[in-house]
């Protein structure tokens, strides 16, 4: 039985500033009208029993979670700080597990776009059954072709041919430069889209080895749940992703290819190609005119017009207190940007 659990903790600062500590980006509205935790949810529920899904997010968001969809109070796991997904997937991974160790775990973005939702939840089934019939004590990533050099992704290296679709990992990059992105491409890497599947227990165990800091405070916690221990306990981890942490790491992972429409909406760049006609018209959610303007993306709140002249490749957002503009090849960038507006303490923005 496989238990989907959805990563709902995360801030979303690459699509400051509609993205907020206060107002997080998947309990937003971007390309339709649900938020991306509603369409996440929804896309889950078409292919597996509510009562196996889970959802975690920080403890201050759990009423907004359960405003936005019909969860079970039990199936939200909070978190009393975020200190990465490699925290948030061991906390998981460790209340799973004390339901049924032998459980098999997806895990899944709140933030993420699915095109053909069928061939995905298909994708998800096919790679339980492989990992319950063949590689029981295997992670298991999908692998996704690249299309341009993102340097907000991860990139795998595929290794021996298993099987249809299926490899073994040769290693796995974190988040390169761009040339190095580039290089990637060229060798035939493929990106992470961060679809991880595993037995609940075995994670425990691959973070005994490669984590063990982050697997003493996860010991702890499964003696006492209390929000005071798990307060207590957070507060000696790191803050570290399962990337950097676990699967740059890792030897002997498994890899399937898929040829799912993905992204991540996790830039302002990402949110344009999402929702472009690639013919290079400007993508905007209010009025706008434009001349000799193109492949824009304009976002504002307040409903007011934007009015354009030359104008090509750029992001601009506009919010009640900020208005932000970038190149859309540099909207990584914002991470920077976010620095060094609170070294200015200029919080109030963040």
């Amino acid at each position: 039985m496989l238990y989907p659990i959805i990563l709902s903790g995360g801030i979303g600062t690459r699509l400051w500033p509609v993205s907020s500590q206060k107002n997080p980006k998947q309990f937003q509205k971007f390309f339709n009208d649900q938020t991306l935790l509603q369409n996440t949810y929804r896309r889950i529920l078409s292919g597996f029993d509510k009562k196996n899904v889970f959802v975690v997010g920080k403890l201050e968001a759990r009423d907004y979670i359960k405003s936005q969809i019909d969860i079970a109070s039990g199936n939200i796991i909070t978190e009393p700080q975020t200190k990465g997904t490699a925290m948030a997937i061991g906390l998981a991974a460790l209340k799973i597990s004390q339901l049924s160790p032998q459980t098999n775990v997806v895990i899944v973005n709140s933030d993420h776009f699915i095109k053909d939702e069928k061939k995905y939840i298909k994708l998800l089934k096919d790679s339980e059954k492989i990992l319950d019939e063949k590689y029981p004590d295997k992670f298991i990533l999908a692998g996704i072709k690249p299309t341009y050099p993102e340097t907000g992704y991860g990139y795998i290296k595929v290794g021996k041919k298993l099987g249809n679709d299926l490899f073994l990992v040769d290693s796995f990059k974190e988040k390169p430069d761009y040339s190095t992105a580039e290089q990637y491409i060229k060798e035939g890497f493929l990106w992470n889209p961060a679809i991880f599947l595993f037995k609940a227990k075995n994670l425990l165990a691959w973070y005994d080895q490669y984590l063990p800091e982050t697997f003493r405070a996860l010991t702890a916690i499964s003696k006492d749940w209390s929000p005071a221990n798990l307060t207590n306990q957070y507060s000696k981890v790191d803050n570290i992703s399962i990337d950097y942490g676990l699967l740059e790491k890792m030897s002997d992972m498994l890899l399937i290819k898929t040829d799912i429409d993905w992204a991540d909406i996790g830039s302002w760049r990402s949110l344009r190609d999402i929702l472009s006609d690639n013919k290079k018209t400007n993508i905007s959610n209010v009025k706008n005119v434009t001349i000799d303007s193109h492949n824009n993306l304009f976002y504002a709140s307040s409903g007011k017009l934007i009015a354009t002249i030359g104008v090509e490749d750029m992001v601009l957002v506009e919010t009640e207190d900020v208005i932000f503009l970038c190149p859309a090849e540099r909207a990584q960038d914002v991470k920077n940007l976010l620095v060094d507006i609170k070294k200015q303490n200029l919080d109030k923005y963040l």
